[in-house]
């Protein structure tokens, strides 16, 4: 439910608070939602996918590591975000380098993205910049997220009118597809 704006901004900062701490008693760099989301894209996606957005993660984030070089290995594209002064997303080619720009998202089969939390009507949580939600916009693919076993959120994320939804969530042990 989309709660009137300075009311809503609280929320929404407590829960991130919440879920950012929530995350670092996660094991690092574990990759097993990734291997998960690679057997689902074997079943049903690789037959048209060309392009994938993801990320690089860091820290505690589900790891993107096996799953990025493994669709490079297999001749799929992927673009890593840039973020600019602005905190806007342009996309640079993760193998020759070549930029994009803000709308190169566009062109992405697939777009991995990252989020703290992601609640039972695909509605994530990131950290706070704004960066993913200007940039799904400008993309029609199919949007997942990865995340930790326990990060699904339970009950409603706090919303705001520009926060954009995923198709699907993956964990290490299952796939949630939304719509």
């Amino acid at each position: 439910m989309i709660t009137p704006y300075a009311d809503h901004m609280e929320e929404k900062s407590q829960t991130r608070r919440v879920l950012r701490n929530l995350r670092k008693l996660a094991p690092e760099g574990d990759g097993r939602a990734g291997s998960l989301l690679l057997e689902e894209l074997e079943k049903v996606q690789f037959g048209h996918v060309k392009v994938v957005a993801s990320y690089d993660s860091y820290g505690s984030e589900p790891s993107t590591q096996i799953l990025n070089t493994t669709l490079r290995s297999r001749g799929i594209r992927i673009l890593l975000p840039k973020l600019l002064d602005d905190n806007s997303l342009e996309w640079i080619d993760s193998e020759s380098g070549e930029n994009l720009g803000i709308t190169g998202i566009s062109v992405a089969q697939v777009v991995v993205v990252p989020a703290l939390s992601v609640d039972m009507k695909g509605l994530r949580i990131g950290q706070g910049g704004g960066s993913y939600d200007r940039a799904l916009k400008l993309n029609s693919g199919w949007k997942v997220c990865l995340l930790h076993d326990g990060e699904i959120f339970e009950g409603d994320l706090p919303q705001e009118i520009h926060d954009q939804k995923v198709n699907a969530l993956v964990t290490p042990t299952k796939i949630i597809r939304f719509n």
